[in-house]
């Protein structure tokens, strides 16, 4: 097996406020009369009428003073509504519907790609059938205006592959004709271009991604032009190197896993926040059945918009490369030949030429960190290779012979044409 390569809004409230009402005060029941008395009448029913006075007034500061705490309540404890106008306008998504707001922000981004290219095979055909051109779709995201019109999208890799031609379909149904500005198999990012000028997506961080938030993927499942599914990032980091692409090509060892449904025709589409930000281009699917059984790959934002300035500036993308093959260290690896430590990336050959050789990296050497990184397999030697940048220098802890020691190297560039990495 192969180097770096393996061998296996805020949320508003809807709650109806309470209204708070005060029944109005009243003074004391009305008196009876009483008869007159000989003497000290008027002196008594002077006292008495002040009294009842007192009472009236009393009640009445009561009566008022509780009004307007009602009121005053009343007026604190309802939502704000625009004045004149409805709350929420026909169409528009409510405050705490979050995807739908999301949705609303990318969506104009979010292309369809249908591509026709090449002949089928005789093996795809009935006998003596003629051929016919093999067509195929996915999606694609609107990334960058190009400087002299027209706009940049990303796309997978896999989705243009050998496209004699490519039409894109925006959010508002009008197709372009496309030209491949360029691709790349290891990545599985590719760019292409429309000379139409389509509103560019948000870019988010992937590095500030968390398990368990809120993902949602936009595409053309079926050829569902711009369909909306939701769900959470499941995982992530995943090194998939035995997953998808040919040997030596290693799209998915860094992907997020999400459980948005994603299905074939969302390849290349997007996989935002809940802000409407790029997150991820959704590559791929880890299912039994063809469909989706709720694990997606995407790939980061982060790895797929370096791929794509690489394409657009350069045509070309280099991948990061050490330059050795070899195997996950298990405990029957480790007794056939006797190694000293039972996790790690076991070095088989070098490949001639590389960093990797000129750093006297040799057969038999169990990688165990690159950096701080601690390697247990060839994923993680993989992984740990990708996520640095061609000349990055770099010190490998090595077991050889029984001992431990380091090796300083810079990273390489995967020479072109080279099958493995």
């Amino acid at each position: 097996m192969h180097d770096e390569t393996s061998t296996t809004p805020p949320v508003g409230t809807t709650d109806t406020t309470p209204v708070v009402t005060s029944e109005p005060a009243r003074g004391p029941e009305p008196s009876q009369a009483m008869p007159p008395e000989a003497s000290g009448t008027g002196s008594h029913r002077s006292s008495h009428a002040a009294i009842v006075a007192f009472a009236i007034v009393g009640a009445l500061l009561v009566g008022a003073a509780a009004g307007f705490v009602g009121g005053y309540a009343a007026v604190r404890l309802t939502p704000d509504e625009p004045r004149g106008t409805d709350a929420v306008l026909p169409g528009t998504p409510a405050a705490d519907d979050v995807v739908a707001i999301a949705a609303s922000t990318s969506l104009p981004s979010v292309v369809n790609i249908d591509i026709m290219g090449g002949q089928s095979s005789e093996e795809e055909l009935p006998f003596d059938h003629p051929s016919v051109p093999v067509q195929g779709e996915g999606s694609g995201v609107a990334y960058r205006e190009a400087p002299d019109g027209g706009t940049y999208i990303i796309t997978n890799n896999h989705v243009v592959d050998g496209a004699a031609t490519i039409v894109v379909t925006d959010s508002a149904g009008d197709r372009h004709e496309a030209v491949l500005v360029g691709g790349d198999a290891d990545s599985d990012i590719a760019v292409v271009r429309v000379d139409a000028e389509i509103p560019t997506i948000a870019i988010g961080d992937s590095d500030g991604l968390v398990v368990g938030q809120l993902a949602i993927a936009i595409g053309s499942p079926y050829g569902l032009e711009h369909s909306v599914t939701a769900g959470v990032i499941s995982a992530l980091h995943r090194p998939l190197t035995d997953f998808g692409g040919v040997d030596g090509e290693y799209p998915y060892i860094d992907a997020i896993q999400t459980d948005a449904a994603i299905n074939p025709g969302n390849s290349g589409g997007a996989l935002v926040d809940r802000e409407g930000r790029l997150i991820g281009i959704p590559s791929a699917i880890y299912s039994g059945s063809g469909s989706s059984d709720g694990v997606g790959l995407a790939i980061p934002v982060d790895r797929a918009t370096n791929a794509a300035d690489e394409l657009i500036d350069k045509g070309y993308v280099e991948t990061p490369f050490l330059g050795v093959v070899g195997q996950t260290v298990t405990s029957d690896l480790a007794a056939d030949e006797g190694l000293q430590v039972e996790e790690g990336a076991y070095i088989v050959e070098i490949t001639p030429g590389t960093e990797a050789e000129k750093a006297g990296v040799q057969p038999g050497d169990v990688i165990v960190s690159v950096d701080d990184d601690r390697i247990r397999t060839m994923d993680d030697l993989v992984l740990a290779v990708r996520r640095r940048s061609v000349g990055d220098e770099v010190t490998l802890s090595i077991w050889r012979d029984g001992e431990e020691t380091t090796l300083s190297m810079r990273i390489g560039v995967k020479p072109k044409g080279l099958s493995t990495n």
